[in-house]
């Protein structure tokens, strides 16, 4: 689906690269997560994902990016877009026409497809908007604008899709809306799905791999449950672990659980996990511990 071999690029004027041998591939049908520090090179490796790099930002670029059997090199943005679509952060920055079913529909008539309007609407049925196809954009909420955004992306029916830090402007219920229609989106209709993102609990339980980028390099990509159970790695490029992780790690640090590699992420995982505390020694841990 996607192969980067040796991808190195470089902004003008800048001291080094942003993005320095990028080695990774990222099998269809996968949902997974790009984590790093602020400056890690998140966003430019995906904006090389979609072809923006190198034909819409100029720089030092080398390497090669395939993605659905095109080279992002040899290929222009119109024909990229039809492979990849992109919700950027500011995603109301991606809306542009008055109401929601133009706007889902717009790249689409830009293609000159005669059944715009049909697209735009599958679109929007898909993210759970079809009963707002006829307001205008205003009558919106933030959640609301960002599943807008994205259908737009979906109406020229990509294989993948990229959100870049889908959850940092919303609230934890238009949050929670958006990944679950990217769920929908990876599970019932295939779409390879990429976010850049740092709230763990979202990655726990959405993602299936995470890969953690540092210095315009991967450092690994696994598992989404494996990697945030490196709460050391992550803390260390401050990010955030699951809170779960961060008590197991403390717990076991302490002798009150055995050792185990495969940390808790998520709630369900943690009930499960921390039920091998006794009840009798439950009403010690507070006084062992230092850390309730």
């Amino acid at each position: 689906m996607i192969r980067i071999n040796g991808l190195k690029f470089a902004y003008p004027g800048m001291k080094g690269y942003v993005l320095n041998g990028i080695e990774l591939e990222i099998e269809k049908g996968d949902f997974i997560a790009v984590m790093g520090s602020n400056g890690s090179g998140k966003s430019t490796l995906c904006k090389a994902i979609n072809g923006l790099i190198p034909h819409f930002f100029d720089g030092d670029y080398s390497g090669s990016v395939e993605v659905c059997g095109l080279n992002t090199v040899e290929h222009d943005i119109s024909e990229l877009a039809m492979k990849v679509g992109y919700v950027y952060q500011d995603f109301e920055n991606q809306i542009v026409r008055p109401t929601v079913l133009d706007d889902a529909s717009f790249s689409c008539l830009n293609y000159a497809m005669s059944d715009y309007r049909e697209r735009g609407i599958r679109a929007l049925e898909a993210v759970g908007l079809a009963n707002k196809a006829f307001d205008y954009i205003w009558q919106l909420s933030g959640g609301q604008k960002h599943l807008l955004a994205l259908a737009g992306a979906l109406a020229l029916n990509p294989d993948v899709l990229i959100l870049d830090e889908p959850a940092s402007q919303l609230d934890p219920l238009h949050a929670n809306g958006i990944y679950e229609a990217l769920k929908i989106l990876n599970s019932e209709f295939g779409k390879t799905i990429i976010t850049i993102e740092h709230h763990t609990e979202y990655i726990a339980k959405y993602c299936k791999n995470a890969v953690l980028l540092d210095k315009g390099r991967v450092i690994w990509k696994l598992p989404a449950k494996q990697a945030l159970s490196r709460v050391d790695e992550l803390e260390n490029r401050n990010i955030f672990p699951p809170q779960t992780a961060i008590a197991a790690k403390i717990l076991m640090e302490k002798g009150i659980l055995p050792e185990s590699e495969n940390l808790p992420v998520t709630v369900e995982d943690g009930v499960k996990f921390f039920s091998r505390i006794k009840i009798s020694e439950a009403a010690d841990i507070k006084n062992r511990s230092g850390f309730f």
